[in-house]
């Protein structure tokens, strides 16, 4: 499973186009493996879909780490479940609150 490269794009749509380019697949052909329709995959890698429901099964058929590919960060992947559901919640906020759930948890764990 591949966890990132050293020209790692920069987000979501970028890091799956490139992944799919990698593997010589069009929007359609990723679809398809992933069990989805082409019209979700084009919104992803266009950047209209930051929080799709069928990440898992893209990246499985993509072969990539989901936290790679969600957040581009091979570290992710090390993080237990509880601990990603938490990024994954926060990184869907809005501003303020994602700065103040930041704020929070950095204060938090400075007083360990």
């Amino acid at each position: 499973m591949t966890n990132e490269n050293p020209q790692t794009p920069g987000n979501l749509g970028q890091r799956m186009r490139f992944r799919r380019q990698e593997k010589g697949w069009t929007q359609e052909q990723l679809a398809v493996r992933a069990g989805t329709n082409q019209a979700v995959i084009q919104k992803i890698e266009n950047g209209k879909s930051l929080r799709p429901r069928k990440i898992d099964q893209i990246a499985a058929v993509l072969d990539v780490n989901p936290a790679w590919l969600m957040f581009g960060d091979a570290l992710a992947a090390s993080l237990p479940p509880d601990a990603m559901a938490v990024a994954e919640a926060w990184h869907g906020m809005a501003e303020p609150h994602k700065s103040r759930i930041q704020r929070e948890i950095m204060e938090l764990a400075a007083k360990r």
